[in-house]
């Protein structure tokens, strides 16, 4: 009988080691990655969760893209002219396949950007609505505009462009693009599994034949996982957990900004909520230090607007004092507007711990001055679903990913945005918003500044932090790119 424990012991023993010290030799141009949630949908009209973007990054591309500094590159387009009026854009299309085979033609690039800016089907079709026409001539692509949009060629790389087969029918769940990685499954809640894609246009292969992003919502399960060996990268690790991985020698630890936006979200148009004394007082409950140090252990920058200090250029940075954490005059606030005491649903997501544990402070801090916040954790689809399609809620913590150009930022507080799940309704800043996509970069500036002075003082949300981006690999894997929008870019990385 003990023999027979101990070689049943020998064998757990032998067993453990083959799963974990030759895993990464053994698979060596396989690459897992741990992400928190699944996608919300491979149809780049339909996406609008972060979690799609930082996959769908290496399926699918469109007419230019974006690179590590921000800048723009050819992608499906070799180049592009503006013609003088600033309305005419000239696409020259690159001879390119899509992962199931076909050529990729200026009819599939039409259709693509027609069902982008279509109100029935494309979720950002507000923002594409400057196009007046897309038609195709030769291996040409012209796009006219109503008038000039200057953020319109930062727009051509966001996700919503992204160009796939005009007869592809179920984009939603298999998507094709012509991206370096093609679709190979998706196990919703487990795992999403890539493949190169060695038809791709450029004349570099990617290092990895096969990427698994394996869903794993809990940061201590991804950390085991990395520590075994059976995820090789965490592209965003809740900064309270840093200790845990700090000093490992089988590990990398890397910082950067995050161009992230994370908010205290207030539903504008709620019957108390919309009295902007209670939103004012709300503001001045929120100790932003208290839940950077909290929450992110110091990692994160205090913001007051809906921009990124990322975005220097556009970043007003003269909007700290507006409403500076006071819970006295927070209390006098509501008095003046009829209250003693409130009480809010806050809707947390259960899948981002960071913001699970901002909200938890907050709540603290809106007790404090006499509001009940009471949290209800839910699954990121419900959040989707109930938040920002349905509207549905009081209050809630998200972050907001930073994009190329602030137009694409704050143009989602104007008041009819399909994106405004704030609800936030002002005309003066309509105006701004609109007046500013066709002036020259210097008025820009300064009419973005004054977008942001607007949202701040009439309390759209509670800006909180930008937190710092924490990317966990295991110490073989080199080439990390950290971009100023929410990406995974798979094709620079390598052992």
């Amino acid at each position: 009988m003990k023999n027979k424990k101990a070689l049943r012991l020998i064998v757990i023993v032998i067993s453990l080691f083959i799963l974990t010290v030759p895993m990464a030799a053994a698979n060596e141009k396989v690459l897992n990655i741990a992400v928190q949630a699944d996608p919300d949908s491979f149809d780049p009209t339909r996406s609008v969760a972060a979690a799609t973007v930082e996959i769908a990054f290496n399926i699918y591309e469109g007419l230019v893209k974006a690179n590590e500094y921000g800048e723009l590159e050819a992608a499906l387009a070799t180049h592009w002219e503006i013609d003088p009026s600033q309305t005419v854009y000239t696409f020259y299309l690159r001879d390119a396949y899509f992962h199931n085979g076909q050529k990729v033609t200026v009819d599939d690039v039409v259709n693509a950007i027609n069902r982008a800016r279509d109100p029935q089907i494309g979720q950002k079709a507000g923002e594409y609505q400057a196009i007046e026409s897309v038609y195709g001539e030769d291996n040409r692509v012209i796009v006219k505009l109503r008038a000039p949009h200057g953020p319109l060629i930062y727009e051509f790389a966001d996700l919503a462009m992204a160009i796939y087969p005009k007869d592809a029918a179920n984009l939603a769940n298999q998507p094709i693009g012509t991206g370096p990685y093609k679709f190979v499954e998706w196990r919703p809640n487990q795992s999403i599994k890539l493949a190169r894609f060695d038809e791709h246009w450029a004349d570099a292969k990617p290092y990895f034949e096969e990427v698994n992003f394996r869903i794993i919502p809990d940061d201590h399960s991804a950390i085991l996982n990395l520590k075994t060996g059976f995820v090789d990268l965490i592209p965003r690790l809740d900064a309270s957990l840093l200790h845990q991985v700090e000093g490992d020698p089988r590990i990398n630890v890397l910082a950067a900004p995050m161009n992230l936006v994370q908010l205290l979200v207030i539903n504008n148009q709620d019957p108390i909520l919309k009295d902007l004394r209670v939103r004012q007082a709300i503001a001045l409950a929120i100790d932003r230090e208290e839940i950077i140090f909290g929450a992110a252990w110091g990692n994160g920058d205090p913001i007051y607007t809906g921009l990124s200090p990322a975005m220097p250029k556009f970043y007003n940075d003269s909007l700290e004092d507006v409403y500076p954490y006071d819970p006295d005059r927070a209390k006098k606030l509501l008095a003046e507007a009829g209250y003693d005491k409130l009480e809010f649903t806050f809707y947390l997501p259960a899948q981002y711990s960071l913001h699970v544990n901002t909200g938890e402070i907050i709540a603290e801090q809106l007790n404090r001055v006499g509001i009940k916040a009471n949290i209800e954790i839910i699954d990121w689809g419900t959040w989707l679903d109930k938040v920002y399609t349905q509207r549905d809620y009081q209050l809630s913590i998200v972050g907001l990913t930073g994009k190329l150009d602030p137009h694409a930022i704050l143009v989602r507080y104007t008041s009819d945005s399909s994106r405004n799940f704030f609800n936030f309704d002002n005309q003066e800043y309509d105006r701004i918003i609109a007046e500013a996509i066709d002036v020259p970069d210097e008025q820009r500036v300064q009419l973005y500044r004054q977008a942001q002075k607007i949202m701040t003082e009439n309390v759209a949300g509670v800006f909180i932090m930008d937190p710092s981006q924490l990317v966990i690999t295991s110490k073989d894997l080199k080439g990390w790119k950290n971009y100023p929008i929410y990406v995974i870019d798979v094709a620079a990385l390598y052992r």
